[in-house]
């Protein structure tokens, strides 16, 4: 019997969304097909330890090296501005100031990185991956944001490793530009357990249908403004509708929803707490940014397996809801009327609502369940495992 191939994920895991999507998840889809992926994420490292042990030592035990969107490797002090690498001057600065300091997890990497760029024969004959479902170079990002101040440490992983997984054709495009390593979109993905297990709230009888829901957190506040004047609109045409967000603060929203829901960490409580709301609409606004249209589809995703039809926003150029067919497993709202337009029509039409929902979950579960997508993460994995240090042997005649 053939081992499986070993892969190891360098993050958080379940404590990410995005670890827990792209990652976590796919375990037991993934031992089906002959692969062994564990997330390990480093402890937090203790005054004198040397955390570039720990992380050589985790290392050893893979066939591929999965290094994940960005990292915080920067210490970080929370009552003033100060970011190190010095792990000493952060402790010095904590006891001299008496502020707290953050000692970043992932310090360790840098060296690693650092490591794999003087031997590129360091890691041997494992493989290096970078995954991304974000764009961390964006134009977007504030300076003091946190994936802002990694983004030099993602050039130079981007430089050394041997594949590239995305999650959209647009990030792959700009990936594309910024390494010389093949670049490969591997969608997201959803257990449809979560949502099967969970039970809708009997709180969620209270008097309005459709109920129409919006998920996100308070900064996505933008995004739901697109939406909020043809929503209020069909609200005061059909007194019976419940306008719900699920993930906001309900003092900022007052006025704004009928109902709000706290956010819900962890990945499958949230598709619990989506269940739970028991939307007969979904809402997928989203701001025509660069930022954002390398977004993923997962709003459509996420609302097809809660049972609801989803109105999402229509950008311009190649964008996340490209996916979307309009009209047959979703509706697409390109302008502020469209809002209004699609939603009244749902609002009208409970068998509208559960044709739209039913094509769209039947779609979501033939393309985008962790198991339908576990053959593509194998096969990239094991072409990684193939083409181990072609990545670093790139570099190294580039450098030359």
């Amino acid at each position: 019997m053939t081992d499986p191939l070993r892969v190891l994920v360098i993050g958080p895991g379940a404590a990410a969304a995005s670890d827990a999507l792209r990652f976590v998840a796919m375990i037991p889809a993934l031992a089906a097909n002959s692969v062994e992926l564990v997330n390990w994420t480093p402890p937090e490292p203790a005054p004198g330890s040397d955390a570039f042990d720990a992380l050589e030592a985790a290392v050893g035990r893979a066939d591929v090296v999965v290094l994940r969107r960005f990292y915080r490797t920067w210490h970080a002090c929370l009552a003033c501005r100060l970011r190190t690498l010095d792990t000493a001057e952060a402790a010095s600065h904590g006891t001299a100031a008496g502020h707290s300091v953050v000692l970043a997890p992932y310090f360790a990497l840098r060296p690693l990185v650092s490591l794999l760029e003087t031997e590129p024969g360091a890691l041997g004959k494992r493989a290096l991956v970078y995954d991304t479902d974000d764009d961390v170079f964006s134009a977007a990002l504030p300076p003091g944001a946190e994936d802002f101040l990694e983004r030099d440490l993602v050039a130079r992983i981007l430089g050394l490793a041997d594949l590239v997984t995305v999650s959209t054709p647009v990030l792959a495009e700009r990936l594309g530009q910024r390494t010389t390593a093949p670049v490969r979109v591997i969608r997201n993905a959803l257990d449809p357990a979560w949502y099967e297990a969970a039970s809708p709230d009997d709180a969620a009888d209270a008097p309005g249908l459709p109920r129409v829901v919006y998920h996100g957190a308070p900064i996505r506040w933008s995004d739901y403004e697109l939406a909020r004047p043809g929503v209020d609109a069909v609200a005061a045409e059909i007194g019976t509708m419940r306008r719900v967000w699920l993930g906001a603060d309900a003092t900022r929203l007052a006025g704004s929803m009928d109902e709000v829901r706290p956010w819900v960490g962890g990945v499958p409580e949230f598709a619990a707490a989506l269940v739970a709301a028991r939307p007969d609409v979904g809402l997928a606004p989203l701001q025509d940014t660069p930022y954002n249209r390398a977004r993923s589809e997962l709003h459509w995703l996420e609302y097809a397996l809660a049972g609801a039809p989803t109105i999402v926003s229509g950008l311009a150029g190649p964008n996340p809801y490209d996916v979307v067919r309009d009209g047959v497993d979703g509706l697409v709202a390109s302008t502020a009327a469209d809002w209004a337009r699609h939603l009244r029509l749902l609002a009208e039409s409970p068998d509208l609502r559960a044709e739209l929902a039913a094509r769209a979950r039947t779609r979501v579960l033939a393309d985008y369940s962790v198991v339908s997508r576990a053959p593509e993460w194998a096969g990239v994995y094991m072409w990684a495992a193939e083409h181990a240090g072609s990545g670093r042997s790139r570099r190294a005649a580039n450098a030359e």
